[in-house]
């Protein structure tokens, strides 16, 4: 297991995982790791919530995954975006129509076979521990926004499963074994509540490895 404490918080958009790690960071002292897939967007010209094409979706996710996943510090950190949530994002924009006879068809499995490795070898090398939100904390101004995807409840929803999909999948892999994952039960809705498993699972990290926790209480 990695002697530094990386933590990465999965879930959909609304799932209260900005804030469960700055509030961490605030009780821990462990920087927060701002991923910044809004700037990402921003600064390619991407709109994640208009319509696009297929393609056009896809080269929005390849631009997030290779900027993101060698983006993460060296140290230790916390942080709101993970690779599961690159993978999740990804497959969640693939129609049930597309078939492999189509030059966009393989285009975009082989673009689905790069990410997914790149996602395995980035949590391998940037995270010990890895833990899943559900639920949903999103303001009734939410659908003015226009930098980040749809917090309507069945995109949610598909986005929840897709995610629960690839923790199963991830844990199966051999080079996964040093990362921990965990799941936050879904009755755990105050943040206070919220952050101590997160905070557990830091002093056992520390414990761990002999050193001396400053955890406040």
């Amino acid at each position: 297991m990695n002697p530094l404490f990386k933590l990465g918080l999965c879930g959909a958009q609304g799932s209260g995982k900005t804030t469960l790690a700055k509030h961490f960071s605030d009780k821990t002292g462990i920087p927060y790791f701002d991923a910044n897939v809004r700037g990402i967007l921003a600064r390619n010209g991407f709109d994640c919530r208009a319509d696009m094409s297929l393609s056009e979706y896809m080269r929005m996710q390849k631009t997030v995954c290779f900027e993101l996943l060698s983006s993460y510090p060296d140290e230790s950190f916390v942080t709101d975006r993970t690779p599961i949530d690159v993978v999740a994002f990804t497959l969640a924009y693939i129609p049930p129509t597309i078939t492999i006879d189509t030059e966009l068809g393989k285009d975009i499995e082989l673009l689905m076979i790069d990410i997914i490795e790149s996602a395995r070898l980035s949590m391998e090398r940037n995270f010990s521990n890895a833990i899943l939100l559900r639920g949903s904390f999103v303001p009734s101004d939410d659908s003015t926004r226009t930098d980040r995807a749809s917090t309507h409840l069945a995109y949610r929803m598909k986005l929840e499963s897709l995610m629960e999909g690839e923790f199963r999948r991830f844990v199966e892999f051999s080079y996964s074994n040093s990362i921990e994952f965990a799941v936050m039960p879904t009755d755990i809705t105050d943040l206070t509540k919220r952050n101590e498993p997160l905070t557990r699972l830091y002093e056992k990290h520390i414990d761990r490895f002999g050193y001396a926790s400053s955890t406040s209480h």
